[in-house]
């Protein structure tokens, strides 16, 4: 299956992302500019921002507009909205994950999960027999290879995914381009459950909400109480000074949590602090002069999707740039698995030890 063009979704219109800004959002947080297409022919120009989000006449009076922008805000860590079209605003208010789709429905005994970590939470509540397919990235629990695989995720086949006839979808607006998924669900009248959790409390709100939907509320009830008895313990193991701390997605270009992520609590868990975590947003693209102006303490390379063996502490000790940061010359830079620190379900505290482990080593 061919990647999707389209960023997002409606009934109406598809929104593929324009290569070039138009000048007005230049500088604007997050900012990308959109063609609206409905059947391949060009109809109306979008263009979204953190701080507002425009459209034209072609969707202004599209109802599916409204979830569309609110999904893109919020895979970005945002949860208000400044839609406007040429007449001026169309929604602007705050907004919660729950009032993207209708309720799910519970007992759902059809399950598809799309993003690991939902698997992950799935397996925790002991329902994992449910789930009929998931997208590419799930290996965790075992019982992943048993199911049907619907192709990467950022860009599963949703098509098939209303053919498999699914009671509930568990959907995620974790990282930007999720968007994609839960518009087109939502165009195609899929059930589901969408989570986007910015904080560790937000993700122990999603177990229960997800155990709600699936009918065993007792299971959510013990899943989050063990994850708390994780964060006290980690708490009174706790020495010494928060230490600074540079956690990496990506590393080209570099991007790093921001103040919006459950990361800044895993980190603060280790004994440390995100040097990038009072800048809005979930995620952040930063330059080496900024890591290196941050002066971290110790450097974690995490990337997302790629598998604990492959990741490179190298790639950032030699990379152009940083050649003055201290953490990097002393050899204070780790792997950590993107298992769990970038998965915000019940394995993500087994983040926050491994981040201490290093840092107590260094």
């Amino acid at each position: 299956m061919k990647k999707p063009r389209h960023q997002w979704e409606t009934d109406r219109v598809a929104a593929v992302r324009l290569e070039t800004l138009p000048q007005p959002w230049q500088g604007r947080p997050r900012a990308e500019a959109f063609a609206l297409e409905c059947d391949g022919e060009t109809v109306g120009r979008a263009a979204f921002a953190m701080d507002r989000q425009e459209v034209d006449a072609a969707a202004a009076e599209d109802p599916g507009v409204v979830l569309a922008a609110r999904c893109w805000v919020a895979a970005r860590g945002g949860r208000s909205l400044a839609l406007h079209g040429p007449h001026g605003p169309i929604d602007c208010a705050p907004f919660g994950i729950e009032q993207l789709v209708p309720p799910a429905a519970t007992q759902a005994a059809r399950i598809i999960t799309l993003a690991p970590s939902n698997a992950e939470i799935v397996a925790a509540l002991g329902v994992f027999d449910r789930v009929v397919a998931c997208e590419d990235s799930s290996d965790y629990p075992p019982e992943v290879t048993t199911v049907e695989r619907l192709g990467p995720d950022l860009g599963p086949d949703l098509d098939r995914v209303a053919a498999l006839g699914p009671d509930l979808v568990i959907s995620s607006l974790s990282v930007p381009g999720m968007e994609r998924i839960v518009t087109g669900l939502a165009r195609r009248a899929v059930p589901q459950l969408v989570l986007a959790p910015k904080s560790l409390a937000d993700v122990c709100r999603d177990i229960v909400r997800t155990a709600d939907a699936l009918g065993v509320p007792e299971a959510g009830a013990a899943v989050v109480a063990d994850m708390e008895a994780q964060r006290v313990a980690l708490l009174a193991a706790q020495r010494g000074p928060s230490v600074p701390v540079y956690l990496e997605w990506w590393p080209k270009p570099m991007f790093t949590p921001g103040a919006d992520c459950y990361s800044n609590e895993l980190i603060a868990l280790a004994g440390g602090h995100n040097v990038f975590g009072a800048r809005p947003g979930s995620s952040l693209q930063v330059e080496p002069a900024e890591l290196v102006a941050a002066a971290p303490q110790v450097c974690f390379v995490s990337w997302c999707g790629v598998a604990e063996h492959k990741l490179d502490p190298q790639n950032l000790v030699q990379r152009e740039g940083l050649e003055t940061l201290a953490a990097a010359r002393q050899g204070r830079v780790f792997r950590l698995d993107e298992a769990f620190s970038g998965r915000p379900g019940p394995r993500m505290l087994e983040a926050a030890r491994r981040m201490a482990a290093a840092i107590r080593s260094s």
